[in-house]
Formats: C-alpha cells, structure tokens, sequence
C-alpha cells in the first residue's frame, strides 16, 4: 500500500454510479423510450394463429416445393404429413413470437414536476422520500392471453429496476445538503441551460458519494468535473483523425 490516507471509495465504482444517477436525472427532464404491448396487435395475430388451418397450411407448402421443383409429386401425401408434424409441435413457439412480435417503442414524457420537487431548494429530506415512493405503481398487465397479474412498474421514464429512486430515498439528508452546497451551480437556467446539466452531475456525484460515505467534496474529487458526454467528446475516439502532412526540406546547396 502506498503512503498517505487510505482512499474509502474507488473511484471507478463512485463514477459508475454517478453515471447512472446522471443519466436518470436527464430521462426524468427530457423523457425515454420504453418498449411496451400493442393489445390490438397481438389480438389481432392471435386470432390468426387460432385460426391456422395447418393441413392447409402443409398442402399448401408441399404444393410450392412441387412447384420448385424441390419434391416428387408422388411424394406429397408424405410430406403434407412431415410438414403438420412440424407444424404442430412448434405451434407453442409461434404464441412467443407473436407476442415478441407485438412489441412497439413509445416515447414516455418527462416528469417536470418530480423534477421540480426534486431540485427545490426549501425540499427535506422527508419530502425526498414521499416523491421516491411514487416512482413505482402497480398496474394490471396481461402476461399471456387470458391471464392478467399486477406488477409494479416504473411511475417515472426511468430503466426498469434502476436504484435511483431506492438510494435517493435512503440517502435523502445526504442529498439534501448537496441542494445547498455552496457550490451547487445556482446559475439562472432560462439564461444558461447548461446549468440544469451542471446540476444534475454535482448531485449525481453527491448521491454517489453518499453511497460510498464519503463527502460530496471527496466525491466531486474522485469523478472529475467533465459530465459523461464531455468526456466522449474530449476523448480522442470522438476526434477526427489528423491529417498527415508532409514535411517539406529545403535542398542543400551543392558543395
């Protein structure tokens, strides 16, 4: 071990997490993309799935690889019956694929007024915690036709399952004190909306740090101040290559 104090928190680990807060505290402001289930997609290919006729389905097939010039026309009785065979035992494996098939992006809005709650500087700590434990409702969603089960999913366009919520709560004092830190970037934001992404990354590195127990000054020091898209774009992947350029010489006098 070298000389000095012993560090308390890695540094990878506090940026790690940091990132992450970072990255939710931008999906509550500006929105995110979430998969979700078209209902009337996935009935509408489950009726056709319940209605497949396979032994027409089969001839049909047959007939076409007669045509190709694939199979035998004496052969087709014989391979009608390969092709239902098939058929039927991957049919439990079509429902899966209808399903997956009904899947669609929506776009889920931001939540302003979380984030005004979350960014008040009069908050406490115990209004920290009651916003976080509206950050998961419980919905009805259909796991299989026929059979809905309640689930508790995301209140705010935040990754399912992110602790965000869960270490705000936990480390709300902590929080809290980052809100009136004297360093906390108070810049007015309609002057400079940079600001709010200044905020966002001082408290996502508090919160971190809180993780960690370590001071949000100690944490600041650990992460560096570059927010994580500063850093790709000073990184030298996210510069364009240089050019070569020639060296010119000058000709030596003849001797």
């Amino acid at each position: 071990m070298g000389a000095g104090r012993p560090q308390k928190a890695d540094p990878g680990s506090v940026y790690a997490f940091a990132h992450q807060f970072y990255w939710d505290f931008r999906r509550i402001a500006e929105g995110n993309l979430r998969w979700t289930l078209d209902r009337v997609k996935l009935r509408q290919s489950t009726i056709e799935l319940e209605n497949l006729n396979i032994p027409a389905e089969a001839a049909k097939k047959a007939e076409e690889e007669i045509q190709a010039g694939l199979l035998e026309a004496s052969k087709k009785q014989e391979r009608c019956r390969e092709l239902e065979d098939q058929l039927s035992s991957t049919r439990p494996l079509w429902s899966r694929i209808v399903r997956e098939d009904a899947m669609k992006e929506v776009r889920i809005p931001g939540e302003p007024g979380v984030l005004k709650e979350l960014l008040d500087p009069a908050t406490t700590p115990e209004r920290i915690r009651e916003v976080c434990r509206e950050a998961v409702m419980t919905r009805k969603v259909e796991v299989e036709p026929g059979v809905q089960k309640e689930i508790e999913v995301e209140a705010w366009p935040i990754p399912p399952g992110s602790p965000f919520p869960t270490y705000l709560s936990q480390y709300a004092e902590q929080y809290v004190a980052a809100l009136h830190d004297p360093r906390f970037p108070r810049c007015n934001v309609s002057i400079r909306p940079s600001t709010r992404l200044k905020q966002f990354w001082f408290l996502s590195r508090a919160l971190a740090g809180a993780l960690f127990g370590v001071t949000t000054r100690t944490a600041i020091n650990l992460v560096g101040s570059l927010r994580p898209e500063e850093i790709f774009e000073e990184s030298r992947d996210a510069k364009p290559a240089r050019k070569r350029v020639r060296r010119k010489y000058k000709s030596r006098p003849a001797s």
